[in-house]
């Protein structure tokens, strides 16, 4: 009888192998405010089995090393002037990291992690088509139908009007403490799905090694071809966002991808040189955007420089400990103290620092050295851990490369992508770490 009952709840732990991939195929596409309900529903699937197994739950050492940050951050909020935006950095940081553990329970062999590539590159591969097109009816909408240059950007638009209504009806108490209490619009830059082009940027950085694994490790030429569509795709995308940023380190994730090495590193060339001949003839503004950071007039690059100046006298102040937990604290202080109307740090590391001091930023910056040591550990494997492990490894280093110019973790998206993928990279840790303890590693 008891055998039988662990065989049912192992069935049912096992179903949420399709749920997994779908949940990070549609996260990316569905609007920001739908999107953590897939992997919350996950997690809570996840949580039911746990509980009638009688099982304790496994974090990982990436997990731990979230929960230490979520802890400081629980413990920085005493001193924060604002309790309402320090729970909600708190609850969003929790909300997310059940995507962290959803991941790590329920992908535990390499067909599930390759079933989660194939997702993500298809999630890459729709958002970046669906950014070109938004900026292809800019140009040429309007010559079509009157008005429908911008209706589609963002993709969500008639939704987000939905949600800005039911902002309205809310108490001050709690709408004081939004950066802003209705979307902005970016009609000449590309958002996709996503509520603003730099979190459409990143996110197709993080996704884009998805495309580059399934394009150039899958064995079968449908998927190798859908790949290929899905990685230029994606390119596209950053480059019709319009963040400069992402241009510069798009370059460095791809150039990341060479360590696939082999026969890979040539076909990588030529999707390069594709994307490039593309960019010249069909996104020439995407260049002459990148030029202007030369001028030293670029408004964007003087407006970071103003926060910077700012963010380093804040941080000389209270080098420690932080002002506490929560974007309105660093808000607040920009806006009043410095005269600077922007809503954060823009950088996640100094946001760390002037929110939770210096212990904040070093047990943030220690969850990437954990997830660090253990891509070597993988990477040194070789064969289909290696393959991996650079994935991986170029996805997250996309990720943190936007977040040194932008607050990444400001948006639910860009923050619920990157547990999923440190979620991701733990099972295969603990997938690869199982064949070896048990004598399977080919």
């Amino acid at each position: 009888m008891v055998g039988l009952k662990e065989k049912v709840l192992g069935k049912k732990t096992d179903n949420l192998q399709y749920y997994a991939p779908l949940a990070f195929l549609l996260a990316g596409l569905m609007p920001e405010y739908v999107a953590p309900f897939f992997t919350v529903a996950g997690f809570a699937a996840v949580i039911k089995n746990r509980i009638k197994n009688k099982k304790s739950p496994k974090f990982g050492d990436i997990g731990i090393s979230i929960l230490i940050y979520i802890g400081w951050m629980v413990i920085s909020s005493f001193w924060s002037s604002s309790a309402i935006s320090s729970l909600a950095s708190i609850g969003l940081w929790l909300l997310m990291f059940s995507g962290y553990y959803f991941f790590t329970e329920t992908v535990d062999c390499e067909d599930k992690l390759d079933k989660i590539m194939f997702c993500g590159c298809l999630s890459a591969g729709i958002a970046g088509a669906i950014g070109v097109g938004q900026i292809f009816l800019y140009h040429y909408g309007d010559f079509v139908y009157d008005g429908i240059s911008n209706f589609f950007n963002p993709f969500w638009r008639f939704l987000n009007i939905i949600v800005e209504k039911i902002v309205e009806i809310l108490p001050d108490f709690i709408t004081s403490n939004f950066a802003s209490k209705t979307f902005h619009s970016f009609d000449t830059r590309a958002c996709s799905t996503y509520s603003n082009p730099l979190f459409f940027a990143a996110i197709e950085l993080l996704l884009m090694p998805f495309a580059a694994y399934v394009f150039l490790c899958s064995q079968s030429k449908k998927r190798s071809l859908i790949g290929f569509v899905c990685m230029i795709m994606s390119i596209g995308g950053v480059a019709c966002s319009y963040s400069r940023g992402p241009y510069l380190f798009s370059i460095i994730v791809f150039a990341m991808l060479f360590l696939y090495g082999g026969k890979k590193t040539l076909k990588l060339l030529g999707v390069g040189a594709i994307s490039g001949g593309i960019v010249l003839v069909f996104a020439s503004g995407t260049l002459k955007r990148l030029l202007t950071l030369l001028s030293g007039k670029d408004v964007s690059v003087n407006t970071r420089k103003l926060i910077w100046d700012a963010v380093f006298d804040m941080i000389k102040e209270k080098p420690f400990f932080g002002y506490g937990t929560g974007f309105d604290n660093v808000r607040q202080m920009l806006h009043n103290v410095y005269n600077i109307k922007q809503p954060h740090a823009h950088n996640i590391f100094l946001e760390a620092w002037v929110e939770n001091g210096i212990f904040g930023a070093f047990l943030l910056a220690l969850v990437f050295a954990v997830f660090l040591i253990n891509i070597i550990r993988l990477m040194k494997k070789g064969g289909k851990a290696k393959d991996f492990s650079v994935t991986l490894f170029a996805s997250i280093t996309g990720f943190l490369l936007c977040g040194m110019t932008d607050c990444v973790f400001y948006g639910l998206k860009p923050l619920q992508y990157m547990m999923m993928v440190l979620g991701l990279s733990q099972a295969a840790f603990a997938i690869y770490l199982n064949k070896k303890n048990n004598g399977e590693e080919k």
